[in-house]
Formats: structure tokens, C-alpha cells, sequence
């Protein structure tokens, strides 16, 4: 068992908005547009995610029969008396305490992996560790790209190496706002519309994007057989209020250089969801029940598109062009 669970007030030195909450951390996390709070503020309600990390041997180990989830995704998950503990494929790890009653505020506790750079770190803390812990909370997230057309968002969804943040890039270079360049929480508003809220500010291109200059490219592979990451700064916000989302479309690869767009059921909508969803931090008994029905409420309530296309440096920007297009013309 870890020996702190309590949040340090006096520890807390950083805000990072982002999903519609607050996150404070007692350590700097820059992909979270962190910033400093007020010497000597008191949180109490204030914050909505706590973070503080702690040395790993402060960590549990978990026993061969806890883990729940091995190698997955990139993350493995073990459940205990001491809560959910989550780790990543670096060797950073995230202990989510049990709920306590009555609720107080506890912490998340962060171990960092060793001989791992501060941005693979922050990146996994932001995309791995956070999403799962969303989730946890009954919040439901996507690994998906929000772009804001004509006030309304429309989510780009698919596997890592789909095109998403190429997309994003895309879209902000044309003036567009980019909510989310890889996860969004996803709501339902007094009126019962799906809404969208803005991740943190920035795309990551791989390095071999041919929308980097030529003399920026690479096909170095970063370690764990990852490519490295460059940040873009574009029209990326993080501290919006939700979006309504209008639709979305699931990416795969096509043949033909004009995008193929299919409508999809709400039925054939589900498997995808699915796939998007942040679930593998749920308990086991009941992730199946919940995955099955957030998917189906996200079926019923945003149209669902499979979008096909060529990835082409030459024709990206006539798909930017199509998809804008098809964006407009989409009726609520």
C-alpha cells in the first residue's frame, strides 16, 4: 500500500484545464497548458482531478491474479483493495484510490517511468492515464479528433496512424478550431444533445508527416519502437466551453484519390465506438454492460460516417475541400 493518499495543499502548484476540468498536479505538465495557481489558494471543491507523484517503490504490487488487462493498448490494469492501478508500456504508473464515502477529494498518485524523457511522460499521464481515469468516473471519451466547422463539432475517429492529427493540421491551417487532436469527452447537455469539450492545445505530427518541411522529416523511431513526436501550434483551445457535435466519421484507407462516405446505422455504429472508447480501466464484471450502452447512446445520438480515403500529399488539400463541404451540407 502507498503511504500518502492525501493531497498537500501546500503542494499544489499547478492547473491544467482541459475536458471541461480542472486538473491540479504538484508537478509541471506543458502538453497540459499548465499554469500556476495563487500562492497559498485553497482547493477544497476547486479542482475535479488531483494528481501527485510519488516515487514507484511508494506503489503497489500488484499480485499475478489482480492484473485484469496485460499489455493492452499499451497499458495494463490491476484492481486491489488499494484501487486501480494502471501501467503504461514506459513504466509510468498511476495509482486511482477507491472511491471514499463520504467523497473527498484524493489524489491520483504518479510514478514516473525510468530513463524516460519529460515529454513521453507528460504524454502519458494526458492520453493514457487521464482518459482511463475519466472513464472511471463515468465519463464517456473517445480517441478521436474534434475539428469546429461552422460552430459545431464533428469528431474524425480510427486506429493510431489513421491520419487524425494530420487531419487536425489540416483543418487548422485552413482556419479551423481543433477541440481535440486525439481524446474528447463527450457529454449530454440539458437538451440531451452530444457535446464535445476541448482537449489540451497543440497536434503531434510523426515524424515523417508530409506536412512537415522537408528538412524536418525523419523516420528515427523514438524509443519502445514509437515514432517521435513534433508539436504543431495551430488553432488548438483547451479551456472552451462543449460543442454540440453534429457528426462523426470513423477513418480507413482507401484506393481512390475523392473520399468514400457511407452513412452508417446506429447499429453499425457501435462496433466502431467501441474500438474508440476509453474502457479497459472499468472493472471487468461490468465493462461489457457499460461499454455496450454508452456505445449505444453514441450511436442513437451522433451521425455516424465511414470515411475512406487516400492518403496523398498531392490531394489533401481537394479532401480537406470534400470534407468541409460534406460538413455543411450535413443537416442537425
Amino acid at each position: 500500500m502507498p503511504t500518502e493518499v492525501t493531497f498537500d495543499r501546500t503542494e499544489a502548484q499547478w492547473l491544467h484545464d482541459a475536458h471541461g476540468l480542472r486538473i491540479i498536479a504538484n508537478f509541471e505538465i506543458k502538453e497540459g497548458h499548465g499554469r500556476p495557481v495563487c500562492t497559498g489558494r485553497l482547493f477544497g471543491n476547486d479542482g475535479d482531478i488531483f494528481l501527485k507523484k510519488i516515487s514507484a517503490d511508494r506503489l503497489p504490487l500488484p499480485k499475478r491474479g489482480e492484473w485484469i488487462v496485460k499489455n493492452a493498448g499499451g497499458i495494463s490494469v490491476a484492481s486491489g483493495d488499494y484501487g486501480t492501478l494502471i501501467e503504461s508500456y514506459c513504466g509510468s504508473r498511476a495509482l486511482i484510490p477507491p472511491a471514499a464515502d463520504p467523497p473527498t477529494p484524493r489524489p491520483i498518485l504518479i510514478s514516473r517511468g525510468k530513463s524516460i524523457s519529460t515529454t513521453r511522460f507528460n504524454h502519458t499521464i494526458l492520453h493514457a492515464f487521464i482518459p482511463q481515469v475519466m472513464a472511471l468516473r463515468d465519463e464517456i471519451v473517445l480517441h478521436t479528433t474534434s475539428v469546429v466547422i461552422d460552430g459545431h463539432c464533428f469528431l474524425f475517429a480510427g486506429d493510431s496512424g489513421m491520419g487524425k492529427s494530420t487531419l487536425a493540421a489540416g483543418f487548422a491551417s485552413r482556419g479551423h478550431t481543433i477541440y481535440s487532436e486525439d481524446i474528447a469527452r463527450i457529454d449530454f447537455g440539458e437538451t440531451g444533445a452530444p457535446r464535445a469539450y476541448p482537449s489540451y492545445p497543440g497536434v503531434r505530427l510523426r515524424g515523417n508527416s508530409f506536412l512537415l518541411p522537408k528538412d524536418k522529416r525523419t523516420n528515427a523511431q523514438g524509443r519502445f519502437g514509437l515514432p517521435k513526436f513534433r508539436v504543431n501550434v495551430v488553432n488548438a483551445v483547451s479551456a472552451e466551453p462543449p460543442l454540440t457535435v453534429r457528426a462523426i466519421f470513423f477513418l480507413r484507407r482507401g484506393r481512390t484519390v475523392g473520399p468514400r462516405i457511407t452513412r452508417l446505422s446506429p447499429m453499425q455504429a457501435i462496433k466502431p465506438y467501441l474500438k474508440a472508447s476509453f474502457l479497459l480501466a472499468l472493472p471487468k464484471a461490468t465493462r461489457s454492460r457499460v461499454a455496450f450502452a454508452q456505445a449505444a447512446k453514441l450511436a442513437s445520438a451522433i451521425p455516424a460516417f465511414e470515411l475512406q480515403y487516400l492518403r496523398s500529399p498531392k490531394h489533401f488539400s481537394s479532401l480537406l475541400d470534400s470534407l468541409t463541404r460534406y460538413a455543411r451540407e450535413l443537416r442537425p
